[in-house]
């Protein structure tokens, strides 16, 4: 029996999400700028109410802490966030956003709205529910590979 895959239908979406998140003006102009950084600068707009450090980002995109750490690199020589060390623990470094990320905001937010309502057309509330459902199951399922 031929049978879809489940993770190649899932990497095929998320390389077509980020195309469409490459499409901000920002990112056209700014070629170092890539769409895990756009989904980074997201969860840090999203989030800057409260202080957000590279273990947050590690948790928050389930990355190993070394590609945490050259994704934060590059986000600082880009221009876009700053690590400031904290006066409680000299290896702890929060994560601010500069005046360059909060200037491209409108843009990025705005992208994510439109991808996003494009996305779901079609769907109704309670599929897109079932979505977020089966995707949960499925990490919590991958959890016992690891």
């Amino acid at each position: 029996m031929d049978r879809r895959h489940i993770g190649y239908a899932v990497n095929s979406l998320g390389r077509r999400i980020n195309r469409v998140m490459s499409n901000i003006p920002a990112i056209k102009e700014n070629k170092n700028l890539t769409g895990i950084q756009v989904w980074v600068l997201n969860f840090l707009l999203r989030n800057a109410d409260r202080e957000i450090y590279q273990r947050d980002i590690e948790r928050e995109f389930n990355i190993r802490r070394s590609t945490a750490t050259q994704l934060l690199k590059a986000m600082e020589e880009g221009g876009l966030i700053r690590r400031v060390p904290v006066d409680f623990d000299a290896r702890l470094k929060k994560i601010e956003l500069t005046e360059y990320a909060e200037e491209i905001r409108a843009q990025v937010q705005a992208q994510i709205r439109r991808a996003e309502a494009v996305m779901t057309e079609g769907f109704t509330e309670e599929e897109i529910e079932n979505f977020f459902s089966y995707v949960e199951r499925f990490k919590a399922n991958l959890k016992k590979c690891e």
